[in-house]
């Protein structure tokens, strides 16, 4: 049950929200609460990985260095989600009472926590964008606030921070982590190996020995000039569906002019930006078909209850895995000092290779991988655990201090404990970047309806053909076509296999394939590794993500 902030009634959790194709969006009209993610279960997740993530850097569920280890006793969230930080906060600040203020119901219930962190808990929803913030004045001594960009209008920034600085009492802070809106992309040498399917003749050949080659009919569109990438559409119908709320895309950028406007001592610190994590290794290709894999089929189950009567082997020891629940993993927390590797561990520290092909695996009998592409394929291995590339840069001319004596802004965020991260930290920066996008594709979607009806043109310049209309069904399939393209695009550049590897875990076997199957998979095999020649330094360290913190301290006057 929810409790509404205005009526103080109880509300069940599912008048939340609303389904559309099979995604949990709220309730609420969007011109009034215009945040266009879905309410699943894996955006939720994101929040979790976001969480541990500052925490294995911060070591703290704070930024603000409380002098003499003096804690807030009463602390608001605001935007606290599925409230994974206040259940980390109460159990670092057991003498704080702790408020979660959200648009829905989406927190762990009160009845699942632990009776001691329960009693410190309220969650209360509502809208602040439409109404005040149902707290009294001077009522808290902390405010957090972590990603709310992504849900308020760029003219109601001044309005919230005026109703934070109400809540607080003198004296009190507010920090804010905030996030730009960006779409990541991939460029079109690695998308298009892909898609690189052999294509088939066009000619039409008849009984005779004829035959006659057909040919497509011309476009009645323009000429289109050449796309950026392959996801074009996409990342236009996204970047609408903020700007059409007038949503800021680089909060990070904007947020200064309101919070110094409303705070008298602010700290700042500078942009983050991470980039896109290096080009793993490509996982080797799987092994043939034998020629009599039918008949061993057969015998295999033939033999399957002699198998069930055998007694199970014993278990296998599983390497440490990271956990990326709500809590720090304490797995992570030792793998610096036992040497265990993580994904939070620098990669040079890490014993463990990535899986490839050796050349003794080769055969002159298998098309599966040739000796040269196996080389090739170790050679680029070795290379990823010598060269280590920044994992980050840094806009220090953003980073604004009228601290008055508060620390520095580089106290904000601990660029040294990044600069521990592993290389494969970066695949979960990206991760959280698409997921993001994945998660407005039902807002996208609605934009592209909008496009179909009102701005076709828009559509063709992103490659849509509008030569032939189409039913709101077929408009739904080919969008979702492009929407699974992109996420599979995605999961190919992030390489989960990867830093499942380094992690030690078993990287399963590739299903066997005929050797029709496997000539075609080493073609495009060869392809990708030759595409990978024209990689550019832009196109490997463009930013996927760009974070800044924020800290306020009201007027104790």
């Amino acid at each position: 049950m929810a409790l509404d902030s205005t009526s103080g009634r109880r509300v069940p959790r599912h008048r939340d929200f609303l389904n559309k194709h099979g995604h949990r969006h709220h309730s609420y009209d969007p011109e009034k609460a215009p945040y266009p993610l879905c309410y699943d279960r894996q955006v939720l997740e994101l929040e979790n990985m976001d969480h541990s993530f500052v925490m294995h850097v911060k070591k703290s569920v704070s930024v603000v260095q409380f002098p003499d280890h003096i804690y807030p006793k009463r602390s608001l969230d605001l935007g606290c989600g599925g409230g994974t930080w206040i259940l980390d906060a109460a159990k670092e600040w057991p003498d704080c009472e702790f408020v979660g203020f959200d648009l829905v119901d989406v927190q762990v219930p009160i009845s699942l926590l632990e009776p001691d962190i329960a009693s410190r808990i309220s969650w209360v929803h509502g809208n602040f964008l439409t109404t005040k913030l149902p707290f009294d004045d001077d009522e808290f001594d902390h405010v957090h606030m972590h990603g709310l960009g992504r849900g308020i209008p760029e003219n109601k920034w001044g309005v919230l921070f005026e109703e934070v600085n109400r809540v607080l009492r003198p004296g009190g802070v507010v920090e804010v982590l905030e996030h730009d809106i960006l779409f990541p992309t991939l460029p079109t040498w690695f998308t298009a190996p892909l898609r690189a399917r052999n294509k088939r003749s066009d000619s039409v050949h008849y009984p005779n020995g004829s035959h006659h080659r057909t040919d497509k009919l011309p476009s009645s569109q323009p000429d289109i000039p050449p796309l950026p990438h392959d996801h074009a559409l996409l990342e236009s119908l996204y970047y609408a569906v903020f700007e059409n709320r007038f949503i800021n895309l680089r909060p990070t950028a904007i947020l200064p002019i309101y919070f110094t406007s409303n705070f008298i001592r602010v700290i700042s610190a500078p942009i983050v930006h991470f980039r896109m994590p290096a080009l793993p290794p490509l996982q080797a290709l799987p092994q043939p078909l034998p020629p009599n894999a039918l008949l061993m089929e057969a015998s295999l189950s033939s033999d399957r209850s002699e198998t069930t009567s055998q007694p199970h082997a014993s278990p296998t020891s599983r390497p440490v895995a990271v956990s990326f629940s709500s809590t720090h993993s304490s797995a992570t927390s030792k793998s610096a000092s036992s040497g265990e590797s993580s994904l939070f561990s620098n990669v040079e520290s890490s014993t463990h290779s990535y899986p490839t092909t050796s050349p003794a695996d080769c055969s002159p009998h298998s098309p599966a991988l040739s000796c040269d592409t196996a080389n090739t394929l170790s050679s680029e291995t070795e290379t990823a655990h010598v060269m280590k590339k920044p994992l980050y840069t840094v806009d220090s001319s953003a980073a604004e201090s009228t601290s008055m004596g508060v620390a520095a802004s580089q106290s904000l965020i601990s660029l040294c404990e990044i600069d521990k991260l592993s290389e494969r930290s970066l695949a979960m920066q990206l991760y959280w970047s698409y997921q993001s996008v994945l998660a407005c594709q039902e807002a996208m979607y609605e934009e592209l309806l909008d496009r179909t009806r009102n701005r076709t043109g828009q559509l063709t310049e992103c490659g849509w053909d509008t030569d032939q209309e189409l039913s709101e069904l077929e408009s739904r399939t080919k969008f979702e076509i492009l929407v699974d393209r992109y996420k599979r695009d995605m999961q190919a550049r992030i390489s989960l296999w990867c830093s499942l590897a380094e992690l030690g875990w078993s990287v399963p076997p590739r299903e066997a394939m005929s050797k029709a199957e496997l000539v075609e998979e080493e073609r495009l095999y060869r392809a990708m590794l030759e595409a990978r020649q024209f990689a550019s330094e832009e196109d490997l360290y463009t930013p996927c993500r760009s974070v800044r913190i924020f800290v306020g301290y009201k007027d104790s006057q």
